[in-house]
């Protein structure tokens, strides 16, 4: 099973890079191929469908054909006044432009590392919209990590419970995108 992963953060130092590469380990470890890919190179001029020349870019349609050929997706979307960053609503939204959805059947597990206590699920949850409008499966739990200047580090979450929780739903999320792959074919 491949899985694509990403932070939704142009810092590439930030706490959502961070995340995503602990979930990433853990998904390797539970058995899964997966490919970080750089959130630099979905950057894209701001989605206009009137625009006359709107060429969908090219960072969008590599973007896609990785994801076509993905099982599922691992999303560590910043807060951004409690909802999820622009940037990546205007990427979704160049990809339901495209002929072949390439989100359709698709599986996906939305986290967010912050320094805020309610751990970002309120974006997260408003992030489940769009992807679920565009065939996407949301895995129903979504992973906020909250105060993370405290418990956040490269090797693992200080917080026990949050570290453990982290762990539990990457690993169902591997076991449950193996189960859909195999109903799918």
């Amino acid at each position: 099973m491949k899985l694509l992963s990403f932070a939704a953060s142009f810092r590439e130092q930030g706490n959502n890079h961070t995340l995503a590469q602990l979930a990433d380990g853990i998904a390797r470890g539970a058995g899964a191929e997966v490919e970080h890919i750089p959130y630099a190179s979905l950057e894209a001029p701001f989605y206009r469908e009137d625009a006359p020349d709107a060429k969908v870019p090219s960072g969008i349609l590599a973007f896609a054909e990785k994801l076509r050929d993905a099982d599922g997706l691992m999303i560590a979307a910043p807060e951004h006044n409690w909802s999820f960053p622009a940037s990546l609503k205007n990427m979704i939204d160049w990809l339901s432009t495209l002929q072949e959805n390439p989100l359709a059947n698709k599986t996906a597990l939305l986290m967010c590392a912050t320094p805020s206590r309610r751990g970002g699920i309120a974006g997260l949850l408003q992030l489940r919209v769009p992807l679920e409008v565009l065939g996407c499966w949301v895995y129903p739990q979504v992973v906020g990590i909250g105060n993370v200047y405290k418990t956040l580090s490269a090797e693992s979450i200080s917080d026990a419970k949050d570290m453990a929780f982290l762990t539990q739903s990457v690993q169902d999320f591997v076991r449950i995108t193996g189960l859909f792959c195999k109903g799918q074919s």
